[in-house]
């Protein structure tokens, strides 16, 4: 793929990028330019590899967990739990230092 300046454009606007229109920021498109030339031709040289029968990775895990069972908890056990492990409490509520 042949990249040049209305390329670059293009992508920056897509990512919302902002490019100046002057002179003095020429070189910088210039080593834009440049710089996505190479990353697009990193891809070709990857896009050339002989990838027939393998399969293709749908996941790093080789055995995947089971997804867990979805039960809704009500929250007064849960919070009663974690208040016990607090360090100092109010009543029902954490009791941490006075900032301001």
């Amino acid at each position: 793929m042949n990249i040049d300046e209305q390329t670059v454009k293009t992508i920056a606007r897509l990512a919302r990028l902002e490019l100046k229109d002057v002179a003095a920021s020429q070189q910088d498109l210039d080593k834009i330019v440049d710089e996505f030339s190479k990353i697009v031709g990193y891809m070709d040289i990857l896009g050339e590899a002989d990838t027939s029968g393998v399969e293709p990775l749908y996941s790093p895990m080789f055995d995947p967990q089971p997804p867990r069972s979805d039960v809704a908890r009500t929250g007064e056990g849960l919070a009663n739990e974690i208040l016990e492990q607090a360090p100092e409490k109010v009543g029902r509520f954490f009791s941490v230092p006075r900032i301001v």
